[in-house]
């Protein structure tokens, strides 16, 4: 993962910080194609509250969230995801992946989210991991190649579509990958 020899300790502080960084999103990346080859169906767009409940999660709606947007704890032994019902069916799309991710990547941790939490550019690795196991699990990477490689859509409007998500994550994901500046 260390490509070039670190001169100073600062410079190799910061070989190690990027090849952690790299490792980090090659399992989160990993965690979540472990989820949908375990319990999706093939069918775009990926429905994570099918999933999530495939799993053994509980998924439900709760006006009483305040101002969070979703959460997971552990009720019993059990885990279960709140989304506060006044989000948008797209964005509680989005909550529930990433609720899944924080699920995943970072055990039996109660997480509550706020609107905040869920952009992109994140101080917190554990919510960027979690964001970012959210993009994976409703855009997978795998499926966006097919989609522009071999079916030849590149209508951003299709593939959003397709893919049920918002304007903003496809955006991002597609940057990630490579297929937008």
């Amino acid at each position: 993962m260390i490509d070039s020899i670190a001169k100073t300790p600062r410079m190799a502080k910061h070989l190690l910080r990027d090849g952690m960084m790299k490792g980090r999103k090659l399992m989160t990346k990993m965690a979540a194609q472990s989820m949908l080859s375990e319990f999706w169906d093939g069918n775009l767009p990926v429905n994570p509250a099918v999933i999530a409940r495939a799993a053994g999660i509980a998924v439900r709606q709760d006006p009483e969230l305040g101002t969070a947007v979703g959460r997971i704890q552990y009720e019993g032994g059990l885990a279960c995801i709140d989304v506060h019902p006044d989000t948008s069916a797209l964005r509680q799309r989005f909550v529930i992946a990433h609720e899944l991710g924080h699920f995943m990547l970072h055990g039996g941790a109660r997480f509550v989210d706020v609107e905040q939490e869920l952009e992109p550019i994140q101080l917190d690795i554990r919510e960027r991991q979690a964001n970012l196991f959210a993009l994976e699990l409703l855009i997978p990477s795998f499926a966006v190649e097919i989609l522009i490689y071999k079916r030849k859509i590149f209508s951003l409007e299709k593939l959003r579509t397709m893919f049920g998500v918002t304007d903003k994550a496809l955006h991002y994901k597609l940057r990630r990958l490579g297929w937008l500046p």
